[in-house]
């Protein structure tokens, strides 16, 4: 019982310090947030003054902006919750989930936002609605670019950089260069180089795909220890769809599967 009492006490101290910590957190960005219009908010623009004042707190305050942005979210307030989140990203540029979650925000949430406040779907036309999805989504991408600016190219910004460009701008283009981008990365993940022939498929350019998907299959995915099967696969599809002759197409592997 006596033990039990102790670690009681001792999370409740714990959660009160959290507290303070966090009052403490927002008591400072609150001073600064009046001052950060859009265009100051810019990392590019008030950096270093901001990190040279608060030093090694800035994280912290960053996180205390981020959860504070957080009811800004529910109440669907766009330029402050916008204010808040460049901020975490301004007090800690080198953090992905800073950069990514609020070009998520600003990129998939904000149009709805607006709509609502508009009227609702029933009563703003479907034109209007797609110049807003639009709008915002190219908005969101150009934060996440500065997320891959200030985090060095940060692989996971870029391919959600690329994703929005598929679900908010169509633009497919797009897509193919940020998740190209991210195929050229070091720690690439198995799965974008497919995602970059897709998407340069889906824009028109066929072969290019294709001959991009090849030159990344045999230079790279063949050596791994399974030999990547899978983007064999689909490239055997790119070349069915394409009417490639036997010679056109690569060589068929020993281990390949026979249709």
């Amino acid at each position: 019982m006596k033990s039990s009492r102790v670690s009681w006490i001792i999370a409740i101290f714990c959660l009160g310090l959290a507290g303070v910590i966090a009052e403490l957190s927002w008591m400072k960005v609150r001073v600064s947030i009046p001052e950060m219009g859009k265009k100051q908010i810019e990392p590019s623009l008030g950096q270093g003054v901001l990190l040279g004042i608060l030093g090694g707190f800035r994280t912290v305050v960053a996180d205390g902006a981020w959860i504070r942005s957080y009811v800004l979210w529910e109440r669907r307030d766009r330029a402050g919750c916008e204010a808040l989140m460049r901020t975490s990203c301004l007090l800690d540029p080198r953090a992905r989930f800073f950069w990514e979650n609020t070009g998520y925000v600003i990129g998939y949430d904000m149009a709805h936002w607006e709509i609502r406040k508009r009227g609702g779907y029933a009563k703003v036309s479907a034109e209007i609605q797609d110049d807003l999805f639009k709008k915002y989504g190219r908005h969101g991408i150009n934060v996440l670019e500065e997320g891959v600016k200030y985090t060095g190219g940060n692989v996971g910004i870029l391919i959600s950089a690329g994703q929005m460009s598929e679900l908010k701008l169509k633009d497919f283009s797009l897509a193919a260069d940020y998740y190209k981008r991210a195929s050229e990365s070091k720690n690439a993940p198995w799965f974008v180089h497919f995602m970059c022939a897709r998407a340069l498929w889906e824009s028109g350019q066929t072969k290019a795909a294709y001959d991009w998907y090849r030159n990344v299959w045999q230079k790279k995915l063949s050596n791994e220890d399974d030999h990547a099967p899978d983007d064999l696969e689909r490239l055997r599809f790119m070349e069915d769809q394409l009417n490639l002759t036997i010679l056109q197409r690569i060589p068929r592997q020993s281990w390949e599967k026979r249709n």
